[in-house]
């Protein structure tokens, strides 16, 4: 074997086998994903949801072809499909399924991809671009009906076979199943980087099996206290795919001699199955804004700049005013039983009022339901010693403020709520960083700052991340992230995050 497995891990094969047989999880467990779990679910689960889209697609182009020779009845192309129409709706679905095929639609490194829908439509567009172009040349009756009928019902069908597969396979990842092993191959630091990732996925993709020290230093305790396989330079790869039996390897960070490592590195990996992935990060920056290129066989990034201002902001408001209007409307009902509540828990208002920073440092009165006895301005002082948060943050588990009703609220996010009125007059949005204190920006820097660029939510990626759980830095790196990289869609992606946040709060204190 040409690499040194580490001092304290692993020395032999057998070791590393056996370390790597651990039982596979019971489904109500959700596994570490930083942890080694049994191969045995890839042949099994994995070749499933290979096995699952091709046949589903498979019975999709079948039946949208057969549809399309319904539909040119229905047009009056044809009053009695004979031989010669129920032949060509064979052979267009057997072309159909060969172009999804093609587009390696259903294979074990694209299912559960983010291509993997962009692949679907592509190949079915081909399909019927080919079927158009034949038409031009060898006219057919009937084409009319695939375009306006197989086209659309086909597609529909197809979306909704893989979104039901891919939730499945969400929910299989969840519980550790079916998940590519990766090898991670890196520096100390980039290794214990890319592994934290991997582990705070909100829907794991990958395993980490092992690792490949390329600088010849440990990484920190996070990393090799978990019993990793791991191994020291690059001329230990091949072993250690076989040993971790990974699927993947993940470059993590830059190397020292950037392209010639890279090369030298996918060279090793030609005999083996594993594919490359390059985890090189550029904080901050969302793949949305990323566009590849070559110049004469050189790889480029293009990077869009981020924008604060435009159509989409514009866009972000509406949405804003309908969806807090309406939460305002649907809520009333709950907004009386809690005030009553609060009113018969504690003395003071039914509504607690404080100033907040919003965009570009403006303040504003951010409104929420009192949770805190009235004298909890003034006992904060005395409480300062005995801070729990992230340093930033002033966070206390057994807040000796908070009332008992308060205690219930704050759980599940409900003292929340009266900032639909922030949002629907314009101080806040749904989605975005949490408003902060003017004390707490005031020790903000350059970095932090840039949370003010847009404006404060009700909800956001560290309500959906952790919470009062995360660290002052992970914090500022994901909403850093949002205010970057936010769209419409993203924000509907938080908003549906948030439900289960609520339902099963983490860091809610």
């Amino acid at each position: 074997m040409s690499g040194a497995i580490r001092t304290g891990l692993p020395s032999t094969r057998v070791r590393a086998f056996d370390l790597l047989a651990s039982p596979a999880p019971r489904a109500s467990e959700r596994v570490d994903v930083t942890r080694p779990t049994h191969r045995a679910s890839r042949p099994s689960l994995a070749a499933f949801h290979v096995r699952a889209r091709r046949l589903t697609d498979l019975g999709v182009v079948v039946a949208a072809s057969a549809a399309s020779v319904g539909v040119g009845v229905l047009m009056g192309l044809d009053s009695a499909p004979g031989a010669a129409e129920w032949g060509i709706a064979a052979a267009f679905a057997l072309v159909w399924f060969v172009a999804l095929r093609v587009r390696r639609t259903s294979e074990y490194r694209t299912v559960g991809h983010t291509t993997e829908f962009g692949r679907v439509v592509v190949a079915t567009l081909a399909a019927f671009g080919l079927l158009a172009v034949v038409n031009g040349f060898i006219p057919m009756d009937g084409v009319r009906a695939y375009l306006l009928g197989g086209l659309p019902v086909g597609l529909l069908l197809l979306v909704i076979g893989r979104t039901f597969w891919q939730r499945r396979l969400d929910a299989d990842r969840a519980v550790g199943l079916s998940l590519p092993r990766a090898l991670i191959v890196g520096s100390g630091p980039d290794i214990d980087f890319v592994a934290e990732q991997l582990g705070r996925a909100a829907t794991p993709k990958y395993v980490v099996a092992g690792v490949v020290f390329s600088d010849g230093l440990p990484a920190s305790d996070a990393v090799t206290s978990t019993g990793f396989p791991a191994f020291d330079g690059i001329n230990a790869v091949t072993d250690a795919i076989s040993i971790a039996n990974a699927d993947v390897v993940i470059l993590a960070g830059h190397p020292g001699d950037g392209g010639e490592f890279v090369r030298a590195l996918s060279w090793r990996l030609e005999s083996s199955p594993a594919e490359l992935v390059l985890a090189w990060s550029i904080d901050s920056v969302d793949g949305s804004r990323m566009r590849f290129d070559t110049a004469n066989g050189l790889p480029m990034t293009h990077v869009a700049t981020p924008t604060f201002s435009g159509g989409k902001y514009a866009m972000k408001r509406v949405m804003d005013v309908i969806l807090a209007g309406a939460a305002l409307l649907v809520l009333a009902p709950l907004f009386a039983v809690v005030a009553l509540l609060i009113r018969r828990d504690s003395e003071g208002p039914v509504f607690f009022r404080q100033r907040r920073v919003g965009v570009d440092g403006t303040e504003f009165s951010m409104i929420k339901f009192r949770t805190m006895v009235t004298t909890a301005e003034s006992d904060l002082a005395a409480l300062m010693a005995q801070n729990e948060g992230n340093g930033v943050l002033f966070k206390l588990r057994a807040d000796p403020r908070v009332t008992r009703i308060g205690a219930t609220l704050r759980r599940f996010s409900l003292d929340e709520l009266p900032q639909f009125w922030n949002i629907f007059v314009g101080d806040m949005s749904l989605v975005g960083p949490r408003p902060s204190l003017a004390r707490e920006v005031e020790q903000y820097d350059d970095r932090a700052q840039r949370r003010l660029y847009v404006k404060p939510g009700l909800t956001g990626a560290w309500q959906v991340g952790g919470r009062s759980d995360l660290s002052w830095d992970e914090g500022i790196r994901l909403d850093l992230h949002y205010v970057e990289n936010w769209s419409v869609l993203g924000d509907l992606r938080i908003m549906w995050r948030t439900v289960s946040a609520v339902i099963r709060p983490v860091g809610a204190y």
